[in-house]
């Protein structure tokens, strides 16, 4: 925590916090393959690091994250992607035969977060009083999402939007997709309780994974379906409602007039009857699966609840959030999947310098004996 007294002040224990993180992931930075960064002499473990003329490093916080997950990117057309789940077992993934997407999109692609409230931390920032430790699960979301656009590239913004006053918050989805889709060729947007589960797996891979071609102008995975109450995520035509929570939105001839015909659905402009989702659950999700996706069939692809939805728990349709995590209960682990990942990045550079033995740090006492 942050001093909150003491003649220098609160800024000055961040900037000391900071300075000694930076110099703690240079170090370790210092080790990976040669592409990313020369290794130093074996001879020493010291990293000096050029400061502007106010004294501050040059390089920032951006370029440390994407040095940091470097090693461990994979290309948007790798044929296969492994990991180890929670079960500790190697689990390995292929992609399709001749994927779609072969090269970065880069700012082509923007990472949204949508709020009608501000970040709690920012406050308590300003105070002086920010702490991890008291983050809360929408502040986590959101340093999620921005950490994942740094380490890829893509572009980022979080949109403070204005509440309606008929209808709930989360209506606001529609409109603000629509004033920015113009922009990008892709749109994905997360819910502050939503996360990537690999933050160095890009968006390309998972696009050719799920197959999305260009005319899928909306991909969402399904909510879960319980036999036993089958009417609770369910249309009146008893179809598994898409979820919103994580959308990729595709910039085609269809979309604007999709989220133009989403934005006046409760107000019985297309679709009369639409209103009833002004306020009840769930809102413009149940909209878009009991009007939008009827009408526009072809332009949406549905994904399974165990891809992109859920998380480790659910037995529900298997959501276990495979890729997309999307956490409707148990909100503060959003911020455990982020320290996983973050320390996964930290750490495999030190387990290379202990494997490699880098700087010779490792020495091999041949014979347990005092010295002479």
């Amino acid at each position: 925590m942050l001093p909150t007294t003491g003649p220098r002040g609160p800024m000055f224990g961040l900037a000391v916090s900071a300075g000694f993180a930076l110099i703690f992931v240079l170090g370790f930075l210092a080790w990976q393959s040669p592409p990313q960064m020369p290794k130093l002499p074996k001879s020493t473990t010291h990293v000096e690091m050029t400061v502007t003329s106010e004294g501050t490093p040059k390089l920032g916080i951006h370029e440390i994250i994407r040095q940091l997950y470097q090693p461990l990117k994979i290309a948007p057309d790798e044929s296969s992607f492994s990991f180890i789940g929670e079960d500790l077992n190697l689990t390995q993934l292929a992609l399709p035969r001749s994927p779609r997407y072969k090269k970065k999109m880069g700012k082509d692609i923007l990472i949204l977060d949508l709020e009608t409230r501000p970040l709690e931390s920012t406050e308590d920032f300003n105070n002086g009083l920010f702490d991890w430790r008291k983050l809360n699960h929408v502040s986590g979301g959101v340093f999620s999402h921005y950490i994942y656009s740094l380490i890829h590239g893509y572009d980022y913004k979080f949109v403070r939007a204005h509440e309606f006053e008929d209808r709930h918050a989360t209506w606001i989805k529609p409109s603000a997709l629509a004033q920015h889709i113009r922009d990008y060729k892709f749109i994905v947007f997360l819910d502050a309780d939503a996360t990537f589960r690999f933050q160095h797996l890009p968006l390309e891979w998972m696009f050719n994974y799920w197959q999305i071609k260009p005319e899928h102008s909306f991909t969402m995975a399904l909510d879960p379906w319980d036999p036993e109450t089958p009417e609770y995520n369910s249309d009146r035509f008893n179809r598994t409602y898409t979820n919103t929570g994580f959308m990729v939105v595709q910039n085609n001839g269809h979309t604007m007039q999709m989220l133009k015909d989403w934005h006046e659905c409760p107000d019985d402009t297309r679709y009369k009857g639409c209103s009833e989702w002004k306020m009840p659950k769930f809102h413009e999700q149940s909209a878009f699966g009991e009007y939008i996706r009827y009408d526009y069939k072809d332009y949406v692809k549905e994904l399974q609840c165990a891809e992109a939805n859920g998380f480790p728990g659910v037995e529900v349709s298997n959501c276990q959030g495979k890729y997309v995590r999307h956490y409707w209960f148990e909100k503060q682990k959003i911020k455990e999947d982020l320290q996983q990942n973050i320390m996964n990045a930290i750490t495999l550079p030190i387990q290379r310098i202990f494997a490699e033995n880098v700087g010779g740090i490792i020495t091999e006492q041949k014979e347990n004996a005092l010295p002479n």
